[in-house]
């Protein structure tokens, strides 16, 4: 047996999983299109069995359903779904900020504080270039700096599981926030924000950590869907598990007066 054939079948389904990522990313498979396997093996350059394997992959990862007979229809995400999916960010994500600030090695920080000054310069360009074609791809610029900052801060948790179970709740919504709805003092505020993620990993505080990622995504999530009320089982979740920044140094405040 040709031991290298396990490993480049698994490059072929890893390829094919980026090409039909890519498609939906950019909107060329929106919701409701169905993939087809012919045109994404001749995208990809691999067999049509790679790309069978690459739809389980991606259904797993919530961008496409299964229809036995018809083949992977690609999910229309509503926006009760995607309030559902931020909901779960919130607890997982800052969760996994949490453990960063524990285990963050320096080059990680050093990498995350780049990329933070990196968004923040994005931003201040894109104000700078507002209404222009040079403005739109500074959105696009933004949009991937802000997904690099939290991929960053994935890896630097160093908890394999969890970064694999964020992969779908992540992705899904990063695919929608495009960034095109924030306003600058939005985005500004997005840029603050990512200055003290960073702080708090890099000065080992895993409650501000935790505080600043759930503030941070709910932040985002007020800004994505402005004006629409959320359901009542997203609401309850946002309320009762995720206090905010200042609740939790007001939790720490009381805590330090009942020590004393």
């Amino acid at each position: 047996m040709n031991m290298s054939q396990p490993i480049q079948a698994t490059a072929n389904v890893a390829r094919a999983c980026e090409v039909i990522r890519d498609g939906i990313r950019k909107g060329t498979y929106p919701g409701g299109a169905w993939i087809r396997e012919m045109a994404i093996a001749e995208l990809a350059q691999v067999s049509r069995t790679s790309v069978r394997q690459a739809l389980n992959v991606l259904a797993l990862e919530g961008f496409v359903e299964l229809h036995p007979n018809r083949g992977a229809m690609v999910i229309d995400w509503s926006d009760d779904n995607l309030l559902e999916v931020f909901d779960v960010r919130v607890m997982l994500e800052s969760y996994a900020c949490e453990l960063a600030a524990q285990r963050a090695t320096a080059e990680d920080i050093e990498q995350l504080a780049r990329e933070a000054d990196r968004f923040s310069a994005l931003v201040e360009k894109a104000g700078a270039e507002a209404g222009t074609r040079g403005g739109d791809r500074q959105r696009h610029l933004i949009a991937q700096s802000n997904n690099d900052l939290h991929q960053k801060i994935l890896s630097a948790c160093r908890n394999q599981r969890l970064a694999s179970l964020l992969v779908a709740v992540v992705q899904v919504p990063m695919v929608h926030q495009t960034f095109a709805r924030y306003d600058r003092d939005d985005l500004r505020r997005s840029a603050a924000q990512h200055q003290d993620l960073v702080q708090a990993i890099r000065r080992r505080d895993s409650e501000w950590a935790r505080a600043a990622m759930q503030s941070h995504i709910l932040a985002g999530k007020q800004v994505i869907f402005a004006g629409k009320a959320p359901t009542p089982v997203a609401a309850q979740a946002g309320s009762s598990m995720t206090p905010t920044a200042s609740q939790a140094e007001s939790r720490k405040a009381g805590k330090t007066r009942t020590s004393r």
